[in-house]
């Protein structure tokens, strides 16, 4: 996991950012040096396992492509999605 959140609430709140190295493998450079990928299922499926043992195991998981937060307007998503996650949460449950 990249982050681990304990909310007030004491949910637990994994946030994850997907490069290609969690759905690809890298092929070798071309001639101008560029690494291109080619999507590996086995890589994804043991993604998404995790995930799924996470999940039973009482973890909130929240997934972002590094592309999203890196094109235009990924301050603004981050922002959005943190106010609501902790308006979401800020409350202890009895």
């Amino acid at each position: 996991m990249d982050f681990l959140l304990l909310a007030p609430d004491r949910s637990r709140i994994v946030i994850e950012v997907d490069g290609v190295q969690h759905y690809g493998r890298p092929n070798l450079p071309n001639e101008q040096g560029q690494v291109t990928h080619t999507a590996a299922p086995q890589l994804y499926a043991e993604m998404v396992a995790e995930d799924r043992w996470l999940r039973l195991a009482g973890y909130e998981i929240y997934r972002f492509g590094g592309w999203e937060l890196t094109a235009p307007g990924g301050k603004q998503l981050l922002e959005d999605f943190f106010t609501e996650l902790l308006t979401r949460h800020q409350k202890p449950t009895l």
